[in-house]
């Protein structure tokens, strides 16, 4: 007889990626997804544990879901994801609640840590000496939880590259790819279920088959010869080894959209050692200068990081200045946080929050009016966009995506006027701005 289970997943697209192989295996054991968790006799958690703030919110929707073993029918809850990797067996004895405790390395074990905690009802954790992928999780079996026409697909997991703010190394393990061949036969099959979108992730995609005689480029000469009308769009690259060879590809096929999402952290020299970032300020510059001479309708997304232990007024000041300037489309920033697992968790002199949050809410400000000015050079421009349904604000609109915007992280397109099913593209015409979003209406 099957039995229901619920899974949700806190954090970042790749955890999502983990938990969609979670599912994808726990349906073949026979289990039925269900959407409401007063429903499920199983209850997984696929958690964050990449800050404090996440630790925590990851522990109080463990708890809220934890009463289901109470008032619903809930007969086993897991925790999965960081959070577990990085608090391990402790978390058995701290959450009683708790049947399994799964590591980073462990989730394609989904299956069998549920029938054996179904069948006797012990407690325990699921962790591997050291945390990381092996080429049999990155080339898992898949069932997608976003919308049908975009799809995240993870080409290589951990990172080696030890930045002194992030814990990533400790909770993933060392940089794995998954080769160009799975990689591209995932892709394939993707197309084949109606993705229009392909988005490509990882901890540091610069780095892409490094580990394995590859390369990032490769990956991309051999993504182009798949045929159909689809798009591919790069997250999380690395600066100091970003392939400028990559926008040659971008302006011979259409499909590989202008789009670069490159975390700068910060663009001071002093600040960037001490984050062991191994670049310069002028050397990031640098690098949107020569993507832009290759070409120029290229954006740029980037992340920084305020309030990193010393950072002084004037480093900062120099940060604002580089974001007024415009050097960037689509900005995130973030305000450090000092967790006791980084090796910064060790330097002196650090900032207040207050100060912190002040820092980040006039970075957030200034990037607001250039967005603003960036988008509003857009009107008039008839572009490409990817219909996602009706907006989430209104259902008389339609909101879809054009090249520039990257799924859950950017702007969108409201259109106002015409008719298209999602998961099509369509052409638009730019008829309004705002810092963020975009107006238009179809004309095709």
């Amino acid at each position: 007889m099957s039995q229901t289970v619920y899974l949700e997943t806190l954090g970042c697209a790749k955890n999502r990626v983990d938990s969609e192989i979670m599912m994808a295996a726990l349906v073949g054991g026979n289990f039925v997804p269900v959407a409401n968790p007063a429903l499920a006799e199983v209850i997984v958690l696929n958690t964050c544990g990449f800050l404090t703030s996440a630790v925590n919110e990851s522990l109080d929707r463990f708890l809220e879901l934890a009463e289901y073993k109470e008032t619903g029918k809930c007969r086993c809850l897991v925790m999965a994801g960081c959070m577990s990797q990085r608090y391990r067996e402790d978390l058995l004895e701290e959450l009683p609640e708790a049947d399994a405790i799964l590591g980073t390395s462990d989730f394609t074990q989904i299956l069998t840590v549920v029938n054996q905690s179904l069948l006797t009802q012990e407690r325990r954790g699921w962790f591997k000496p050291r945390a990381g992928y092996e080429e049999a999780n990155l080339t898992a079996p898949r069932l997608l939880s976003t919308l049908p026409h975009y799809a995240w697909v993870k080409i290589a997991e951990g990172c080696s590259n030890m930045c002194s703010f992030c814990s990533i190394p400790a909770l993933r393990g060392g940089f794995r790819s998954k080769g160009i061949l799975g990689v591209t036969q995932e892709c394939k099959a993707l197309l084949g279920q109606g993705v229009k979108e392909l988005n490509l992730i990882s901890q540091d995609t610069s780095s892409y088959g490094l580990d394995k005689g590859e390369d990032l480029l490769g990956l991309m000469r051999s993504l182009s010869k798949l045929e159909g009308d689809f798009w591919v769009r790069l997250f999380y690259s690395y600066p100091n080894r970003f392939p400028l060879e990559l926008l040659d590809l971008m302006v011979q096929d259409p499909r590989f959209v202008p789009y670069l999402d490159i975390p700068f952290q910060h663009i001071n020299d002093r600040v960037l050692k001490a984050m062991n970032r191994k670049i310069t300020g002028k050397e990031l510059k640098g690098l949107i200068e020569a993507a832009k001479a290759k070409l120029p309708q290229v954006v740029f997304r980037t992340s920084l990081i305020v309030g990193f232990p010393g950072e002084t007024q004037k480093e900062f000041e120099e940060l604002l200045s580089f974001v007024e300037e415009g050097w960037v489309d689509h900005l995130g920033v973030f305000a450090y946080s000092d967790e006791d697992n980084i090796s910064s968790y060790k330097l002196g002199s650090k900032l207040e929050e207050e100060e912190i949050e002040e820092r980040r809410d006039r970075l957030m400000a200034a990037q607001q009016e250039v967005s603003l000015g960036k988008n509003q050079k857009q009107v008039g421009q008839i572009q490409k966009v990817l219909v996602e349904g009706t907006a989430k604000e209104t259902e008389l609109l339609l909101e879809g995506r054009n090249a520039f915007q990257g799924v859950e992280v950017d702007g969108v397109v409201l259109i106002n006027e015409g008719e298209a099913q999602a998961g099509t593209f369509v052409q638009v015409e730019i008829i309004e701005a705002h810092p963020y979003d975009l107006v238009g209406r179809i004309i095709q």
